[in-house]
């Protein structure tokens, strides 16, 4: 009898006045986000050739996912391969196929390019997955068509060491957590490193006169490029370059391929590498499904 009666005064607590029922609806909701917001959007998506340049989502909480994909990527890019985002392995991972696996089926060997995820859908390896079902596809944000890409590489990625950290990977760097908003590639000092578009100079920073590991120093030595892509600008950022590396000035202008410094350690740095980071109307974005892998 008092357990009914404690049942009820609950019932008449949770669902009998607005505050109880904003609560529950919080219970049930919030949880529901999180799940759903597993994959996190730089501009949430991609478009095909004609329409506006999108770059690809990003995984959120990806720190069990982070070391076996930098591996595998890694060896991809020293193959000659395209790019295949994190996000797409983790949406099919369910099929038990290894990264490895993964990645080359989902990458259009003839172009270089991301397979949109109907095309894989269509294989008969992935056809039976319920992320291949068109409602799951249709709720998901990955790529439906084939992606534009306008930039060129940042380096040679042959003369890459490791990919050391992806887009957003969350990190413990000098003991500190962080989240890291673009992309690292470890690489030997002096090694090449390219404007990714035709644009201009916009910002040239070289205070760092040692090629040393300075914590205070940020990113080091650093340079912006202002990159049109049609309508669209995007602002390509490199740092930790060499001292005194730095081949252009602010305002110059610059062509896809052209060398603009070298890759260094300067700044808030573990090792020589480049730090390559895109932003687009004032947001951090995936830089490298920008990139044609195809040239």
């Amino acid at each position: 009898m008092f357990k009914h009666k404690k049942k009820s005064l609950l019932k008449k607590l949770v669902f009998g006045s607005s505050t109880g029922m904003i609560i529950a609806f919080m219970i049930v909701f919030i949880p529901c986000l999180m799940v759903l917001d597993f994959f996190g959007a730089d501009i949430t998506g991609s478009a095909d050739m004609d329409g506006e340049v999108l770059t690809d989502d990003y995984v959120i909480n990806n720190s069990e996912y982070a070391p076996r994909y930098r591996a595998v990527l890694t060896e991809k890019l020293h193959q000659g391969l395209g790019y295949v985002p994190l996000t797409r392995i983790v949406y099919l991972y369910q099929s038990n196929k290894s990264y490895s696996e993964l990645y080359e089926d989902n990458l259009n060997k003839e172009t270089n390019k991301l397979k949109p995820i109907t095309t894989v859908c269509n294989d008969s390896k992935y056809s039976f997955l319920s992320a291949c079902k068109d409602n799951e596809i249709n709720k998901s944000n990955q790529s439906k068509s084939v992606q534009a890409k306008p930039f060129g590489k940042p380096i040679d990625f042959n003369k890459m060491y490791n990919v050391t950290s992806i887009f957003m990977e969350q990190r413990i760097v000098f003991g500190k957590y962080d989240v890291h908003n673009a992309w690292d590639f470890s690489a030997p000092d002096h090694t090449p490193v390219y404007s990714t578009c035709n644009g201009k100079v916009i910002w040239v920073s070289f205070t760092q006169t040692q090629n040393v590991t300075n914590t205070s120093a940020n990113g080091g030595n650093q340079i912006k490029i202002s990159c049109p892509v049609g309508s669209q600008e995007y602002i390509v950022w490199y740092a930790h370059l060499f001292p005194g590396s730095n081949l252009v000035s602010v305002g110059d202008s610059v062509t896809m391929g052209q060398q603009v410094a070298e890759v260094g350690t300067t700044g808030y740095s573990t090792g020589s590498h480049l730090h390559y980071q895109v932003q687009y109307k004032g947001k951090n974005v995936d830089g490298m499904s920008l990139i044609n892998f195809s040239k």
